[in-house]
């Protein structure tokens, strides 16, 4: 391009005061409208900008098939996608682009090594599970749904204070962390033959009894507020009706006062769980004003955002692991893992597109 080109794209781009500077895609449109004739000197001028940027691409741009890697490329990508990921571990572009050679990854994006897997049939898939959710739940499902399709993002931020949940993490010892790591992934770069495989279906059961008493459980119970807040406590053992009410009252209550602290009553969202509205229950909400929205459908945790919480905790826990954790140090690295979750403030206002979402599928399962 010679200079009095350069000059002239220079100034398109960057116009007096008050005038909008131009994309290239925009001299493209107007050299594409005004290709014919060429009637105003700002077309002419646009269209010896495009043919010569067109010409320095042929130049300097790869041939019409090749590719930007090499055979040896190819191979090495493929290699280090085969060593990073045995059959059945999960795996994602990022983590394959870190693995591979400074040379190679510098050479290269993460698009490319996705393109050189798909070449060779590996495409990002889920790993098979059913869910038969029933006429009766699906009824149920659609019941809650209509009731409530016609309120928009804030119209839940204004009547829903906080969605609440209870989630089990699980402690596995260093022996059980490889096979765990395997298994526990919902989706990895695989074929269509892979697919069917039984080591890359996620089984019902990862271990055996005997390594199954190795493994520790803790449970959690969190909440997040409309404007994003969260609150995140342990939840003890054992776990019944009445120490649910204990909870409510020095825990649950004290935090929406705060959070909120022009109200004086709440409504939230939770799981149709019988321990959350056993009478011991809901005595304690009547005590702190609280009312649960309903009726909620039973076998429906994907319609709480609260799970969306759970769904980024749980990868986020694994990436703090460092596979030395002992059971008594480990819960530290739990509440932070939950903590992590950087979309709390849409959380409450996403039951608009998910209830649309419920009603389009007829009541059948989302996608989380």
């Amino acid at each position: 391009m010679d200079e009095a080109t350069r000059n002239l794209c220079y100034k398109l781009r960057h116009p007096g005061a008050g005038q909008k500077p131009m994309k290239f895609l925009d001299m493209i449109r107007i050299y594409k409208i005004k290709k014919k004739d060429g009637s105003t000197p700002k077309a002419q001028a646009i269209s010896s900008i495009v043919s010569k940027f067109r010409d320095f691409k042929r130049k300097r741009g790869r041939k019409n098939g090749s590719l930007k890697t090499t055979p040896a490329e190819n191979k090495k990508i493929l290699q280090t996608f085969h060593k990073l990921r045995p059959p059945g571990h999960g795996i994602d572009s990022n983590a394959l682009h870190r693995g591979l050679p400074a040379v190679l990854k510098k050479k290269i994006a993460r698009r490319t090594v996705i393109r050189r897997l798909g070449d060779k049939g590996y495409f990002a898939q889920e790993k098979e599970s059913k869910t038969d959710l029933g006429v009766s739940t699906t009824k149920k499902r659609l019941v809650f749904c209509k009731k409530h399709k016609d309120k928009t993002c804030e119209d839940w931020k204004q009547c829903l204070h906080a969605v609440g949940d209870m989630k089990e993490f699980t402690w596995y010892p260093r022996e059980l962390q490889p096979k765990f790591k395997k298994l526990r992934s919902r989706w990895t770069f695989m074929t269509a033959k892979e697919k069917k495989k039984p080591a890359f279906q996620r089984p019902r059961r990862w271990f055996p009894k005997r390594e199954y008493k190795l493994v520790k459980k803790y449970k959690v119970f969190g909440f997040t507020a409309s404007d994003g807040k969260s609150l995140v406590f342990p939840v003890p053992s054992p776990w019944d009706a009445d120490v649910w009410a204990v909870l409510v009252k020095k825990k649950l209550q004290p935090w929406l006062q705060k959070v909120f602290p022009g109200k004086t009553s709440f409504t939230i969202l939770l799981d149709g769980e019988k321990l959350l509205r056993a009478p011991a229950a809901k005595r304690a909400y009547a005590a702190a004003n609280i009312t649960l929205l309903g009726p909620w459908p039973g076998y429906s945790p994907e319609l709480n955002p609260q799970e969306h919480v759970w769904s980024r905790a749980e990868p986020e826990l694994r990436l703090l692991e460092n596979g030395r954790d002992s059971f008594k140090t480990w819960p530290k690295k739990v509440f932070k893992a939950c903590r992590m979750y950087t979309g709390g403030h849409k959380l409450v206002g996403s039951m608009a597109k998910k209830v649309r979402d419920c009603l389009a599928r007829d009541g059948a399962m989302l996608d989380c």
